[in-house]
């Protein structure tokens, strides 16, 4: 397994990576889009705040960020599992803040209409997102331990040639003579 990031292959390889990065690229974008449309229809009047409102539109931004990174600058490192699993993290933030105004609302106060279908909506992409990032972590993870495996394997195997080395040349010179 070489460290090059687009030539590796299989689980690893620029197909799985590619794919999740562009499913949270998009899934930010729809985030944004939800919870922007609810923040620019909400009464100045309104008895409960936007502040959650305006949460959702961090991981969502995070990700974007992190999603144009990883295509400007490919990276193989384990900081990223670790800003991966962060993401998860943030992401479920939201999805759990979201269903909590599903469910019991804010100060008791009942979301409804347009605002409450998108709020939904929003909650389902976000777990979504939450698993997508979960899962580019444990991938991550999985990729610096395999390719520190196979680091060390092939230096065990370049030392075990090293030192056969010398045996090898006092071999050919005595069968010379």
């Amino acid at each position: 397994m070489t460290r090059d990031y687009w030539s590796l292959s299989g689980p690893f390889g620029i197909f799985v990576r590619a794919s999740l990065r562009v499913l949270q690229f998009i899934l930010s974008i729809v985030t944004i889009g939800l919870y922007a449309a609810t923040l620019a229809s909400w009464p100045s009047s309104a008895l409960y705040s936007r502040t959650n409102f305006i949460f959702a539109l961090v991981p969502a931004v995070l990700s974007i960020l992190t999603c144009v990174y990883h295509v400007l600058a490919t990276v193989t490192h384990a900081v990223w599992a670790i800003w991966d699993f962060a993401l998860a993290v943030l992401w479920a933030a939201l999805c759990g803040v979201s269903s909590a105004l599903l469910i019991g609302g804010e100060d008791e106060h009942e979301i409804s209409g347009s605002a409450r279908t998108r709020l939904a909506a929003g909650a389902w992409i976000a777990g979504i997102a939450m698993v997508l990032y979960f899962l580019h972590a444990v991938h991550g993870c999985a990729f610096c331990c395999a390719a520190r495996k196979f680091t060390r394997t092939v230096d065990k195997g370049d030392k075990i040639a090293l030192e056969e080395l010398p045996e090898s040349r006092s071999q050919t010179a005595e069968q010379r003579v």
